[in-house]
């Protein structure tokens, strides 16, 4: 699914280590900074709200059914004369222009509609906060209140419909409670897809089509066929109300390398004390957080592909085997158990290993080809904890290259690093877009750019007053070519440092 709209903005404050926080979220977003700064905070908190929007557009779509269940029941339905008037209104917009689809540019809301809307998504509030807790691995969310902070957090989410319209939504953390609204202003225009003309609104066309070619004499069956043009126009509005959240994400924690090596034990260990599908105990604490959950669960559901499927052309998981493995990752049912058995085939090799017998980059590695073979597609996101792991330097060169490249094919990318090689890698990435000439394909790195605007930095910065991390974007440095960040002054005092013991040493040298 292909977000709509433009890009989302992410507002956080008194939030776990982070003071304030003002981000955009882009095709790929970059969360670097000291340890203990609240990155990792920030990205399972951009994974918790996709699984809870990602999750939203049929809950919606239900919501409504139930309201407008089936034509035998539509006299109990709870829409109005002015509702059905209104979307009568928008049906006959659309279907007047249906054979130039692209002319259809946009549509106003109306006011009765967008407090459906509202209504629908505030009271469904609470699952945010369950899937933040969730996530975190927390009883309650109030834990997530910053330290030493008695009032509360705010996590608002600002998503831009048409040209001016501004669409809210806000979570308020509280001691007790939490509280959750959304906003839709009235001149929220809703866009059609233009000439890409996306199946949502082929599918609300058709509805268009039904509800307006034909007089309906028939009042009940004018209400009903408004309550499928309404779900329909839920279905194709929905993205646009929560912009690229909307999409489906998965998350590799940065201690995937020692889950990868001990997985079995654990999962087998889990599932033994499960009282529920999955490995969350009902009526309990996870006993991992929702992030881990989910990252073995994942796992566990895997299913091994014939060998043909490994070294398919535009394989992203087959062009990291290729770059950086220099050997297959495998996916193997144990017979008793059933549960996945991982290894790992050198090139040249006539057998695998298991991968806990491989090397601590493959094991590394490994988790990420797994998931791009498997689960991440294009219109989907990939959220990468500390990418540079157990990675040599040239290795993390080439490892940003590979996601910059997933960027390119359409998936989203979120990683928090430490790595300076990630970030000069990525900055020439994307100055390389700026470049008039053709490129060269040789498939060293040259051919990969991206634009500045596909690409967000942030760094932590640890402040005093107000105590705890304050996250600002770094804007790439045109004189030096590089984001500016505090590297070059740990850089700069090793140096010092360096030439110091030289000094001395020349100094006893001399006596």
């Amino acid at each position: 699914m292909k977000p709509e709209g433009n890009p989302l903005q992410l507002e956080v404050s008194n939030f776990g280590p982070i003071a304030k926080a003002n981000i955009d979220l882009r095709p790929l977003t970059v969360f670097v900074g000291p340890s203990n700064t609240g990155k990792s905070y920030l990205a399972i908190l951009i994974y918790a709200l996709h699984k809870h929007f990602g999750a939203g557009d049929w809950m919606l779509r239900e919501y409504f059914s139930r309201r407008l269940p089936r034509y035998r029941r539509i006299r109990n339905h709870d829409l109005s004369p002015d509702n059905v008037d209104a979307l009568t209104k928008i049906a006959e917009h659309i279907s007047a222009k249906s054979k130039e689809p692209e002319s259809i540019e946009s549509f106003l809301l109306p006011a009765s509609i967008i407090e459906m809307i509202c209504s629908s998504l505030n009271g469904r509030g609470h699952y945010v906060s369950n899937e933040i807790r969730r996530c975190f691995g927390l009883e309650k969310t109030a834990n997530l209140i910053r330290n030493g902070i008695n009032s509360s957090s705010h996590i608002t989410i600002h998503q831009q419909v048409g040209q001016s319209a501004h669409i809210e939504h806000r979570l308020i953390i509280k001691a007790r409670s939490d509280d959750f609204k959304t906003a839709i202003p009235g001149n929220a225009r809703i866009e059609t897809g233009g000439k890409d003309n996306n199946y949502r609104m082929r599918y609300l066309r058709r509805l268009a089509l039904e509800m307006t070619l034909q007089k309906h004499e028939d009042k009940e069956l004018l209400d009903f066929e408004a309550g499928q043009f309404l779900e329909g126009l839920v279905d194709h509005v929905y993205p646009q109300l929560v912009g690229s959240l909307a999409l489906p994400a998965f998350y590799l924690p940065a201690d995937r390398t020692g889950v990868m090596h001990a997985h079995s034990v654990v999962v087998s260990s889990l599932i033994d004390r499960a009282t529920m599908t999955g490995i969350r105990p009902a009526a309990q604490l996870p006993m991992l957080s929702g992030v881990l959950a989910d990252f073995l669960e994942q796992l566990i559901e895997l299913e091994p592909r014939r060998p043909r499927y490994r070294r398919s052309p535009n394989d992203h998981a087959a062009q990291i085997e290729n770059a950086m493995l220099g050997g297959a990752v495998a996916i193997e049912r144990a017979e008793a158990s059933g549960y996945p058995r991982f290894t790992y085939q050198p090139d040249g090799w006539d057998h695998s290993l298991p991968l806990m017998n491989a090397s601590s980059m493959v094991s590394e590695l490994a988790p990420v080809v797994l998931y791009l073979r498997h689960l991440v597609r294009p219109g989907t996101v990939l959220i990468v904890e500390e990418p540079e792991s157990h990675l040599h330097p040239a290795l993390q060169v080439e490892f940003t290259r590979q996601l910059a490249r997933l960027v390119q094919s359409g998936v989203r990318v979120v990683i928090t690093t430490h790595s300076e090689w990630v970030l000069e890698e990525l900055a020439n990435i994307v100055r390389r877009s700026a470049l008039v000439e053709k490129q060269d394909k040789t498939g060293s790195g040259s051919d990969i750019s991206l634009r500045p605007d596909q690409v967000g930095a942030w760094l932590f910065r640890q402040k005093k007053r107000p105590k705890g991390s304050v996250v600002e974007e770094l804007v790439l440095d045109d004189d030096t070519g590089l984001y500016p960040t505090d590297y070059d002054v740990v850089s700069e005092t090793l140096y010092n440092e360096g030439v110091e013991i030289s000094r001395h040493l020349q100094t006893r040298k001399g006596q």
